[in-house]
């Protein structure tokens, strides 16, 4: 019996010492399973979103960055915030040859020696855009860095309410919807720039609110914009349209009053929809399918101006009440265009009519200054562009060819028997390019030639030179000269022609 009770007291023993042991281990996992439940809750909390004043809490989504696209984006996981932002850059090399602005009369101040080779950032652009508090509400801008002014330095500034595909609410500033080669970004252009055509039509940048939509769902059979903006017009001298890039103040005046400027815009994809830009992008497996666009734009603009060499206000001081102009214009603009898209071949046109009406206003409404051909009453000038291209190598070595046309109006002043004045000369321009993209749009790099001819018109009006009145689009920047007299006298034509050759590189990122 001692020995078996000897034995059960042993077998206590070692139990206590085997028990000690596991009861440590027991504890220590505890202790660490307290201490990653502690870890999870620290990583949570870092993950969490918290903006003061918006009533989130730690239950939010995280904030996620990527490379989207080729350019930077940041969004919450659960997509109410996003922001997607990038930039653009343009450097180019041109080569200016200039040729005979008076081959009947060399003396006239013919410039043959305009010739340069130049190189320039032609634009360095910021933008971003993205949505805020839920999916619906987005926003755009785009700030141009390499301005001369702060003046003129926000080009994009957009609100949108996008809850529907057919219909959609803006606000701020943004380019009126007019021209397709216009409205279309300019880093996706065929050739270097654009063409004559739109640098003499396009409506700029308007400020205001306007609605869009896509009417299809598979296909878009109606797009369309609608807009009400400002209406400035670009230039009282005589470039009877709109731009409404600047900063102004709000002062009632002659850019600040009550004459708003309709435009509206409706195109139709009846196959597809056709890309924005003005080549066919679209890869070996998918551009054997036909696409085409057509597209009506429209819009009215009104306003004031003072030119008496243009339309005589009988030199009258402006309104005694207002302080505006007595003079008036009402522009009227229309531009149809169409795209086509197969096999890497790509097919752009646009047809630009604006029609200009003056007519004096308060009490000298009515003086019939027009009478005896002494000023015009009106005006129509229009302009047409052709490009044509086509992948070699699908989507990276192109080639095309332009020719633009711009027709602008004549009329007599004076009392003179011809129409020899004019605002800007008849033009005309032909182009070829070849780009090579190493990145799409993205990172390309492009050569074209152009040449771009101006049968001069005559600026004088009234026996002087009207400021600002030489618009023709000279594409390095210089104020077109006056037809000469000498070729008044014996009605021959007066040139200038122009001949370029640029290189860019554009990258985007």
């Amino acid at each position: 019996m001692a020995k078996l009770w000897s034995l059960a007291l042993a077998l206590l023993i070692g139990a206590g010492f085997w028990a000690a042991p596991a009861a440590a281990q027991s504890n220590k996992v505890e202790e660490l399973e307290r201490e990653v439940a502690t870890l999870r809750s620290e990583v949570a909390g870092l993950k969490s979103i918290e903006r003061e004043g918006q009533g989130l809490t730690s239950s939010d989504q995280a904030v996620k960055a990527q490379l989207k696209k080729s350019m930077f984006a940041w969004a919450t996981e659960d997509g109410k915030f996003s922001f997607t932002m990038g930039f653009r850059v343009q450097v180019r090399l041109t080569y200016n040859d200039e040729r005979g602005d008076d081959v009947e009369d060399p003396t006239a101040g013919a410039t043959n020696g305009k010739d340069y080779t130049h190189f320039n950032i032609r634009r360095f652009k910021w933008f971003a855009s993205g949505n805020i508090f839920e999916k619906e509400f987005k926003y755009l801008f785009t700030v141009v860095l390499n301005k001369g002014s702060a003046n003129n330095m926000i080009e994009d500034v957009v609100f949108t309410w996008a809850k529907f595909p057919f219909l959609n609410i803006s606000a701020g500033q943004i380019k009126v919807p007019y021209n397709h080669s216009f409205i279309n970004s300019s880093g996706a252009m065929q050739f270097v720039d654009r063409s004559i055509v739109s640098d003499v039509f396009n409506q700029g940048w308007g400020k205001g609110v306007w609605l869009t939509g896509t009417i299809g769902e598979t296909v878009p059979w109606v797009k369309y914009w609608f807009g009400i903006f400002n209406g400035v017009v670009a230039s009282s001298a005589g470039d009877f349209r709109n731009s409404d890039v600047n900063i102004i103040s709000q002062t009632f005046g002659n850019s600040v009053d009550a004459d708003l400027f309709p435009a509206l815009r409706v195109e139709t994809h009846p196959l597809g929809e056709v890309a924005g830009g003005m080549v066919d992008m679209r890869s070996a497996d998918e551009f054997d399918k036909v696409l085409f666009s057509v597209g009506l734009a429209l819009n009215w603009l009104q306003g004031r101006f003072n030119n008496a060499n243009i339309y005589s206000n009988g030199n009258a001081a402006p309104a005694a009440g207002s302080g505006r102009f007595r003079t008036a214009f009402d522009t009227l603009a229309l531009c149809l265009d169409g795209h086509f898209r197969w096999h890497g071949l790509s097919v752009n046109i646009e047809w630009c009519w604006r029609h200009t009406n003056f007519h004096n206003t308060g009490n000298l409404e009515g003086n019939n200054i027009t009478r005896g051909r002494n000023r015009p009453g009106d005006m129509d000038d229009t302009g047409i562009v052709f490009e044509v291209g086509y992948f070699i190598l699908p989507k990276q070595l192109d080639v095309g060819l332009r020719w633009a046309d711009v027709n602008a109006d004549e009329f007599w002043v004076n009392g003179s028997t011809t129409k020899a004045t004019a605002l800007r000369p008849d033009s005309s321009e032909l182009g070829l390019v070849v780009g090579y993209y190493l990145a799409g749009q993205n990172l390309k790099i492009q050569m074209d030639f152009t040449y771009i001819s101006h049968q001069l018109a005559f600026f004088v009006a009234g026996g002087s030179l009207p400021t600002g009145t030489s618009l023709g689009s000279s594409p390095n920047g210089d104020a077109l000269e006056s037809r000469s007299l000498t070729s008044l006298a014996n009605e021959t034509s007066d040139w200038k022609n122009i001949w370029q050759l640029r290189i860019q590189l554009q990258w985007i990122f």
